[in-house]
């Protein structure tokens, strides 16, 4: 059973931020200066570590994870506050611009948010790319995922540091689907990507721009029919109050971004920077386990509130939309990537 406090927080859309400054006067939390318990020469450098997530959330648990691994690797030059439920923000994009100002240290957000610098990063947006979990890890944590991280790093003034997720989306909506043709003119409420917006209309429903803060009205006064997110969203979000059928369309197994700056990773010494390194590691895979758990804890809650639960037919789901891939890959010029990922999906 979940506790009380998990279940009562308000869950916004998967958005993450870890603010702050490094080593320098005006930092929130830390300024220049020897660090205490290290060895002596090395500055001090305070990370503020913030989510709009609740405590509770796997990101938060990740967080909490890089706090513990850096700050021993780092024998304490490197501490980390960390904040939940929103204290230091809760705006995903605005978030990010602060990482590009300077006034952020560490952000996981979705790739849209940084598909406007880097368009190939969009790749990991599309429904359908991955049929399982297994499969996911394997090409994130691959080659191709190698070649998207070298992409953003080439091109922009962000250092990816892990790969995290936030669950595995489905359908949901007052009335279930089986078939594409279920969605025909249905109104469903979508992330804003271009691949994911052509995928939809290509089963026939009518994607939808609603914010993630208004949807419980938008889905309980039929402003929308339906929406799609994962299990640990819907059920932190209550929208199975207003939207009892989940349908197992599972079209995307969802890639988030842990990053940092060059201006952030320039201001640490070589030993620090190692430790930043090997607590980014453990605390991506917290990230994922806890991600799972919650996941499994969420769909429990409710079935157990009397949320019905269907499967779909996968295969014409991902037959209707195969076009919207190979077009998606063809823009992006990661025709070769793609392919990639189809041949590791079949072995």
């Amino acid at each position: 059973m979940m506790n009380t406090k998990w279940l009562a927080a308000s869950f916004l859309t998967v958005s993450v931020l870890l603010f702050g400054a490094c080593g320098n006067e005006n930092s929130s939390g830390g300024s220049e200066g020897e660090a205490e318990g290290g060895n002596g020469t090395e500055d001090q450098v305070n990370l503020i570590a913030a989510t709009q997530l609740d405590s509770e959330s796997a990101f938060a648990a990740g967080f909490e994870k890089f706090k513990e691994v850096v700050e021993e690797e780092s024998d304490g030059s490197v501490t980390v506050e960390v904040h939940t439920n929103g204290d230091l923000g809760g705006n995903e994009d605005e978030l990010v611009q602060n990482l590009e100002t300077g006034s952020v240290d560490l952000v996981a957000a979705a790739p849209g948010f940084m598909a406007q610098s880097v368009q190939e990063v969009d790749f990991f947006s599309m429904p359908y790319l991955f049929e399982s979990r297994d499969h996911w890890e394997s090409v994130i944590d691959g080659e191709v995922g190698d070649t998207l991280t070298n992409e953003i790093e080439s091109n922009t003034s962000f250092d990816v540091l892990g790969y995290w997720t936030a669950g595995v989306r489905n359908y949901y909506g007052a009335e279930p689907i089986e078939t594409p043709s279920d969605l025909d003119g249905m109104s469903l409420r979508t992330q804003d990507s271009p691949v994911v917006t052509n995928t939809w209309e290509a089963l026939g429903a009518q994607p939808t721009s609603v914010a993630w803060d208004e949807m419980y009205q938008a889905l309980q006064n039929n402003v929308v029919d339906a929406a799609e997110n994962d299990f640990t969203n819907i059920y932190l979000a209550s929208h199975h109050e207003v939207a009892s059928n989940i349908s197992l369309t599972q079209h995307d197994y969802t890639t988030r971004l842990f990053f940092t700056s060059d201006q952030v990773m320039d201001q640490l010494s070589e030993s620090q920077q190692e430790a930043v390194m090997t607590a980014a590691e453990e605390a991506t895979q917290t990230e994922r386990e806890t991600d799972q758990e919650l996941a499994e804890e969420s769909k429990a809650a409710m079935e157990e509130a009397g949320v019905e639960i269907n499967k779909v037919e996968q295969e014409a789901f991902f037959e209707q939309t195969e076009e919207v891939r190979e077009n998606a890959a063809e823009s992006l010029d990661l025709v070769e990537e793609y392919e990639q990922v189809v041949e590791m999906k079949e072995n």
